[in-house]
């Protein structure tokens, strides 16, 4: 990953402080915001954006769509 790639500690502490408010604030899950918080800033980053659950958002022509 390229720095131009990479999220730094403030950009990622901030969005997963962010992460931790809109979710009321809960206890013992910091790491989980802070991985959530830089997959979605790396998401953003390279063009590739995260779904909630860390997956990334497919493109293309919805071929690879189920339904």
């Amino acid at each position: 990953m390229t720095p131009e790639t990479r999220p730094t500690d403030v950009e990622i502490r901030d969005r997963a402080f962010h992460l931790w408010e809109r979710r009321d604030r809960p206890h013992g899950h910091a790491d989980e915001f802070w991985l959530q918080a830089e997959r979605e800033l790396q998401g953003e980053m390279t063009g590739r954006p995260v779904l909630p659950d860390g997956d990334f958002v497919k493109s293309g022509s919805g071929s690879d769509c189920c339904c």
